[in-house]
């Protein structure tokens, strides 16, 4: 399958995982989905005759405070990708994923459904507890949330990097260090090319404990990938 055909049945699928109205589906498309990247990453470092597809960016613009910019950044580094964004004031930001088409279009894809499905569950929790929305409440749901999709994505990666991931049919997944050592390089090559950037670090505060136990509980669930699993986890990720 050609490039151009990869990325537009990718597209159909997140069309598909995005319906609510069937979870099933949504299911079955999301796993669909990362299967093919994962495979299409692995067999394209394989074939180095084909023609490789260019890096670029993709960007949206979001509310980006700094929980959410964490999200990114772990997510992107998953998906073969890297991410800055830029600071449009009153709380915006335009959030650039850089890499190549297929990853990038995914890793933003998954940012935005992640960070959706957390934003939501915050104001849930704290409407059922405090019967409104709780700004320190929901601040360090948040960030509990963040913290651990930010571990779990870089479990992931390490995971990934070893050999120890399996697709949903139980086929193990070849070691994929050489691969993400690739796009890494294409990608820092692209952006020292292109950009000149400067990205600060992210602070952030936890000031109520339920609200932070809450979130990560929920950052477990939350679903990065319906396909991968670990070899030493029947159920690493929820979804």
């Amino acid at each position: 399958m050609s490039d151009s055909r990869i990325i537009r049945k990718m597209k159909s699928l997140m069309a598909m995982a995005n319906d609510k109205s069937s979870e099933n589906e949504a299911m079955t498309a999301a796993r669909q989905l990362h299967t093919m990247l994962a495979k299409h990453n692995i067999s394209m470092g394989d074939l180095h005759e084909t023609e490789e597809e260019p890096v670029g960016e993709s960007y949206e613009e979001f509310k980006a405070p700094p929980w959410k910019r964490s999200v990114g950044l772990a997510i992107a580094n998953l998906y073969f990708c890297e991410m800055y964004y830029v600071n449009l004031g009153r709380g915006k930001a335009n959030c650039f994923f850089v890499g190549k088409e297929s990853n990038r279009t995914f890793a933003l894809h998954i940012f935005k459904m992640v960070t959706t499905s957390i934003e939501r569950d915050a104001r849930a929790e704290s409407r059922k507890i405090y019967g409104k929305e709780n700004c320190t409440f929901v601040n360090s749901f948040w960030t509990g949330a963040m913290s651990r999709v930010v571990t779990r994505c870089n479990d992931l990666v390490k995971q990934a990097k070893k050999g120890e991931l399996q697709d949903d049919e139980g086929n193990t997944l070849p070691a994929m260090v050489n691969i993400y050592e690739q796009h890494l390089s294409e990608v820092q090559g692209w952006l020292s090319a292109n950009k000149n950037l400067k990205q600060r670090s992210h602070s952030h505060k936890m000031k109520n404990l339920e609200g932070f136990n809450r979130g990560q509980a929920a950052g477990d669930k939350v679903a990065l990938s319906r396909a991968i699993q670990s070899k030493s986890s029947t159920k690493l990720i929820g979804g």
